[in-house]
């Protein structure tokens, strides 16, 4: 009898070391996993969760590696999987901890399914009230990117109390998609959502006598005069030519109030500024400049219906999914559209090889031009990504390119070693094929203009400005002499920024967004416009000069007719 009970005895030690032996185990998996994502080996660490992010395996380790997998496949936009897992999560753990978290992304992964319904009733389960903010400005950011104005009625009918929900809808509206047959439900959502009156004006744009300009830049001065300042010049330049612009717009007949504002680099200063009960006064807010500011102040921008617009930036994402914020410039993205359209267009064979470096810019151009060369119809034969930072050498990926049979060659680089390797291959080749190139290699000092205008070169020059201009040089003489110094390209960017939004308030008055025009000259620029080539009005400038040398010169081969 005392044997069988010392052996059950030991039968229960036993059980219970291989039970913590295997707790033991599992906790390792879960902090492998952990420590893996944490070094974004996402892969890696699905491959560990995976096993024991069920109840039958992962005992009380399930609901932590469940969404520790699913964050991993998230961050690889591994979205079905991710899907797969928050639903398990979610429906077999009621009780755990983090429920309210799982619930949350589940929410953002099924919103870049494009699952809307879904994504919705995953944030409407969301019982943390700390998270309010966050569920409704995640639902904001995806619903101001639906562009199906039936599919956003539908989610209203499904969700008809929630305000997040109506006011995007009403931004929509008045973004563009408001008809006459709207009147109705936009008079019934600013009243059942005490929304701001300004959205049943805003449905038609509105004349002023004077229009008001906030211009948000780091001038760093102490006192409340602006002056040009050769330590901040770049900064004081552009804002110079704002004023000038401003002058010249009174002089026809345009009445514009530029109102200044220092923010530095500094988000709190943006933050204060951005919120002063004046700028609702303002028809138009001109920077902040610096990327993270300008993202900043843009959220508070479409929360406030100000119309923003970006003086520098050449980077589209910026103003995604914010019908309220416009560059000035013309993005990556669009040179790359425009660029594709115009080799197409021109040279006789329909045909491109596409050589770009590593560097963001240069990507999202060369997948541009990519898309846009193949859906007109061209072939790209070959495309090859380098980095400039380690080998220059263009020669070595161009070397089995039949160059007398190709109709472009695109080379999307500002890298020096990258311009002068391929001036230097194409001259050994004696090649006249068309090559389409950024306007920095013209500022190449190891190139000369000679080199360019031999060979069959044409320049990206998004803010080329042609000094033979007699508007130019008399803007020139005069700036000169008010100011003791040149103007520099952030001068005519100032003064064209100006020139241009004072011009389409005055002939379209206000509304936000804004009432942009089609594509037309500038002062100084070449062109100016946010109409798209399907006809919708984009967010960024829609024009890219491309120039040749001719005999020494500098020529636009696409000119805004």
């Amino acid at each position: 009898m005392k044997k069988q009970i010392v052996l059950a005895v030991a039968g229960i030690a036993l059980s219970w070391n291989v039970q913590a032996q295997t707790n033991a185990d599992l906790n390792t998996k879960l902090q492998n996993g952990r420590l893996l994502l944490d070094q974004q080996k996402y892969a890696l660490a699905m491959a560990e969760l995976q096993p024991i992010s069920s109840t039958a395996t992962g005992k009380n380790y399930a609901p932590d590696a469940a969404y520790l997998y699913s964050v991993a496949a998230a961050r690889q936009k591994k979205w079905a999987e991710a899907d797969k897992m928050l639903t398990q999560l979610t429906t077999e753990h009621t009780n755990w901890g983090g429920l309210a978290d799982a619930q949350y992304l589940h929410g953002q992964v099924l919103f870049e399914k494009k699952e809307y319904l879904r994504a919705l009733k995953a944030l409407a389960s969301v019982e943390d009230k700390s998270m309010d903010d966050e569920v409704a400005a995640m639902k904001r950011h995806y619903m101001m990117l639906l562009t199906d104005k039936a599919t956003f009625q539908y989610l209203m009918r499904q969700f008809p109390e929630d305000a997040t929900l109506a006011r995007a809808y009403a931004d929509k509206l008045v973004s563009g998609w408001f008809t006459a047959a709207d009147r109705t439900q936009l008079e019934t959502l600013v009243r059942q959502f005490n929304l701001d009156r300004s959205y049943l004006q805003r449905s038609e744009n509105i004349r002023k006598a004077a229009y008001n300009v906030a211009v948000l830049l780091p001038f760093n001065v102490s006192d409340q005069s602006i002056k040009v300042d050769k330590k901040n010049l770049y900064i004081t330049d552009f804002y110079a030519g704002i004023l000038s612009a401003r002058d010249s717009l009174q002089k026809r007949g345009v009445q514009v109030n530029v109102f200044p504002y220092d923010t530095s680099n500094d988000t709190a200063q943006v933050r204060q500024v951005m919120q002063l009960p004046e700028m609702g006064t303002m028809d138009l807010v001109v920077g902040p400049i610096f990327k993270g500011n300008s993202a900043f102040a843009a959220k508070i921008a479409q929360q406030r219906n100000l119309n923003m617009v970006n003086p520098f930036s050449d980077d589209a994402d910026i103003a995604k999914g914010n019908p309220f914020l416009y560059l000035m410039e013309t993005s990556l993205a669009t040179q790359g559209q425009q660029a594709a359209a115009y080799a197409y267009q021109t040279f006789p064979k329909k045909t491109a090889v596409l050589v770009y470096d590593s560097e963001k810019n240069d990507t999202t151009f060369a997948g541009n031009f990519r898309r846009t060369y193949t859906a007109l119809g061209g072939k790209i034969v070959s495309a090859h990504k380098i980095n400039a930072k380690t080998s220059g050498n263009v020669g070595s990926v161009l070397g089995s390119v039949n160059l007398k049979d190709l109709g472009v060659l695109v080379v999307q680089s500002s890298a020096a070693n990258v311009a002068s390797s391929t001036v230097s291959f194409l001259e050994q080749k004696a090649s006249k094929v068309p090559v389409l190139v950024p306007q920095a290699w013209l500022e190449n000092p190891q190139l000369g203009f000679s080199q360019l205008d031999f060979l069959e070169m044409y320049f990206m020059a998004p803010k080329f400005i042609d000094p033979e201009n007699p508007s130019v040089q008399r803007f020139k003489r005069a700036y000169t002499s008010r100011y003791n110094l040149p103007p520099s390209a952030f001068t005519y960017t100032g003064f064209e920024l100006l020139n241009y939004y004072g011009r389409q308030l005055q002939e379209k008055g206000f509304s936000a967004p804004p009432k942009l025009g089609e594509v037309q000259p500038g002062v100084f620029y070449q062109g100016i416009g946010y109409e798209s080539s399907t006809g919708k009005q984009a967010q960024d400038n829609q024009y890219l000069p491309i120039v040749k040398l001719e005999n020494g010169r500098l020529l636009v081969v696409n000119p805004v007719l």
